[in-house]
């Protein structure tokens, strides 16, 4: 009840010009002239509330924080046709059948830096995807550091899609899918499928990627504060995930030399997001390499924002194009 209300005040507030106008003068200009006001004003709003800060809480705490921290810009529960709660092996997996769905699925591994998200805390931007592309989705509970570190997410990411091509209709195609450091995931199972002689997903769907975890993005540094992803929270994430020992570089899908016969990408990037330029960067190089690549950058948007579509238009408006070009590749 408690997050219902939240939600609708949130969506009621950002709703209305004069309320979006007011919370967001501060930020009209210069750096932020593109900014969607919208967002401006849930920034403003969340440090007026001095919300506490992901980055200085351990892990524990912070998965417990984050499960609701955009929870208020959500949209409602889409209903599905059908929810399944499966398991490849130890490996959690929910299906979300929508409403007029085709044959055609998606394998989708959630954000949170490695360290935080689950199936639950996803379940709102998971039913919007699959209820806007007609898609079946499969969202993957993988492990996270600190306790389970590099490389076991990307071991569960790889397991979880094995498992689920045998249970996708005859005949249908499949893509896999990921936010932030979902997006890492799937660059690493299309990789894993090519090497292993698996089938490949016939489609990447990357929004906002990590694919540079030795945090030399330049616009980490133009990027570090006042966007709600940090710099500081993006160490935080690498410093959890991986292990003392481990090498950023050799853990980076963006130091591979070849990326020939990578599977076609939706590649979906956001202007004031901290990891834009290496996002940008990796869709250029998918093309250079020959890969088709649909590449969408949304210069007013956050990190994030697909778990924004209930209170911000932009968002929204941004989510509906990734999955009608979603929905267009696995169907053409």
């Amino acid at each position: 009840m408690k997050e219902r209300l939240m939600r609708a005040a949130v969506r009621a507030a950002l709703g209305q010009d004069w309320f979006v106008n007011l919370a967001s003068r501060k930020r009209t200009g210069g750096a932020d002239a593109q900014l969607d006001r919208q967002i401006a004003a849930a920034i403003e709003l969340a440090r007026i509330a001095k919300i506490p800060r992901l980055e200085d809480m351990d892990p524990v705490r912070g998965r417990a924080f984050a499960a609701e921290g955009l929870s208020p810009f959500d949209p409602d529960p889409v209903p599905m046709a059908q929810i399944i709660d499966t398991q490849v092996g130890k490996i959690a997996v929910r299906v979300y059948v929508p409403e007029g769905a085709g044959p055609d699925w998606c394998v989708y591994f959630h954000g949170g830096g490695g360290v935080i998200g689950s199936i639950a805390s996803s379940d709102a931007a998971t039913r919007y995807l699959a209820a806007r592309s007609r898609v079946t989705f499969a969202s993957v509970q993988y492990r996270l550091g600190p306790e389970e570190p590099h490389p076991a997410a990307i071991d569960d990411a790889f397991a979880a899609y094995e498992g689920m091509l045998a249970r996708v209709p005859s005949g249908a195609r499949v893509a896999v899918g990921g936010d932030s450091f979902g997006g890492f995931l799937c660059a690493w199972v299309d990789r894993r499928a090519r090497e292993r002689g698996v089938r490949q997903p016939d489609v990447q769907l990357l929004i906002y990627p990590v694919v540079d975890l030795t945090l030399t993005s330049p616009s980490l540094d133009r990027l570090a504060e006042g966007y709600l992803l940090t710099k500081k929270l993006v160490h935080w994430f690498r410093s959890h995930y991986l292990k003392p020992f481990d090498d950023p570089k050799e853990c980076s899908p963006w130091f591979w030399t070849d990326l020939r016969g990578s599977a076609p990408a939706i590649v979906a990037t956001a202007g004031y997001d901290p990891l834009v330029d290496e996002g940008d960067a990796w869709a250029e190089r998918l093309e250079a390499a020959g890969v088709p690549v649909h590449h969408h950058r949304y210069a007013s948007l956050i990190h994030g924002f697909i778990s924004m579509t209930g209170a911000v238009t932009a968002a929204r408006e941004a989510v509906d194009e990734i999955c009608a070009d979603l929905a267009q590749m696995l169907r053409s």
